[in-house]
C-alpha cells in the first residue's frame, strides 16, 4: 500500500500528464492547419494544368515556364460571350433558332509557341460552322462532325441512350501568343433535320506550351 505522502504525489502527476498531452494534441493541431492552409486556394494540378476558372493573375503567376505545361480557358467561367449562348447538355451552346454568336478571353500566359487543343461537344442532328481566332485572325474553322451516323433518323424522343452526344477534340495548330493575345470561339446553329438541330456545343480550350 502506497504511504500517505506517495498518495499526495498522484494528484500533481496526473495533472502534469494532462497538461503535457494537451501540448501536444494542440501542437499537433496547429502543424495539420498549416498544411491544410498551404494546400487551399491553388490554381494548379499535379499534372501543371491550370485549373478551369483560374484569373488572369493566377494563372500566369502558376503556370511555371516549361515545355508542356498546360492552360484552360473554361467556355463557361473565362469566356466574354455574346447574349445567346446558354448550359446545353453540360456544354456551352448556342440557344434554338438564336444564330451565330462568339466568346473571347484573354490570354494569361506567358509569351511562347503554343499547341491549340478545343474540346467541342458534338450531336447527331447538325454540323455546327465553328472558327478560333487569335487577335481577329482565323487559326482554325471547319464543322462538327456527327455523334452519330444515323443522322436525322435517330429517334428525337430516345436520342440520349440512342445517339448521344460526344466530346471530341479540334488540333488547332501551333501558334505563338503572348499576353494579353484575344482569343476567340465563333459557332453557328443550323438545322438539317427541321425544328431540331446542332447548337455549337463547347467546353473550353487547352494551350500547350512548346518553347
Amino acid at each position: 500500500m502506497p504511504s500517505s505522502a506517495q498518495n499526495s504525489l498522484l494528484p500533481k502527476k496526473s495533472l502534469l500528464l494532462c497538461l503535457t498531452l494537451c501540448f501536444l494534441v494542440s501542437a499537433c493541431d496547429t502543424i495539420e492547419d498549416y498544411f491544410d492552409d498551404d494546400d487551399e486556394g491553388s490554381a494548379t494540378s499535379g499534372s501543371g494544368e491550370i485549373a478551369a476558372g483560374a484569373t488572369t493573375s493566377e494563372a500566369t503567376l502558376d503556370q511555371g515556364s516549361s515545355a508542356g505545361t498546360k492552360i484552360y480557358l473554361d467556355a463557361f467561367k473565362d469566356f466574354s460571350c455574346s447574349g445567346n449562348w446558354a448550359d446545353r447538355d453540360g456544354a456551352l451552346g448556342l440557344k434554338p433558332f438564336s444564330g451565330s454568336g462568339s466568346c473571347s478571353a484573354v490570354f494569361p500566359g506567358k509569351a511562347g509557341t503554343y499547341r491549340i487543343h478545343a474540346k467541342i461537344q458534338t450531336e447527331f442532328d447538325g454540323q455546327s460552322p465553328y472558327s478560333i481566332s487569335i487577335n481577329g485572325q482565323v487559326i482554325k474553322q471547319g464543322e462538327y462532325p456527327l455523334s452519330s451516323s444515323l443522322f436525322c433518323d435517330c429517334p428525337k424522343d430516345d436520342w440520349r441512350s440512342i445517339c448521344p452526344d460526344k466530346n471530341v477534340t479540334i488540333d488547332g495548330g501551333t501558334h505563338t501568343l503572348a499576353p494579353g493575345d484575344t482569343v476567340e470561339f465563333w459557332g453557328d446553329d443550323v438545322y438539317p433535320c427541321g425544328d431540331h438541330g446542332s447548337y455549337a456545343k463547347w467546353h473550353g480550350i487547352t494551350f500547350t506550351l512548346v518553347n
